[in-house]
């Protein structure tokens, strides 16, 4: 299923919708959603996020794939 087909198929059920509890959730999704949700984090998380992109762009740390590998032998110590 496309996201054409997907947005179509929500829109309908919102236009059949009598239940005000589901309209308000989906209009305080809307109202709460903001592109800017990386400059709404406090410095430190902002440094550790910048951080962990430099070093991922010098090819430093492990993939997700070898960070679930190691948790999963972590977890089971």
């Amino acid at each position: 299923m496309n996201i054409a087909t997907t947005k179509l198929e929500l829109a309908k059920k919102l236009i059949d919708t009598d239940d005000i509890s589901i309209i308000n959730h989906i209009k305080a999704i809307f109202e709460t959603r903001t592109d800017k949700w990386f400059d709404e984090l406090n410095d430190d998380v902002k440094a550790s996020v910048k951080q962990g992109i430099l070093e991922a762009d010098k090819g430093e740390g492990k993939s997700h794939s070898e960070v679930m590998k190691d948790l999963k032998k972590w977890l089971k110590k």
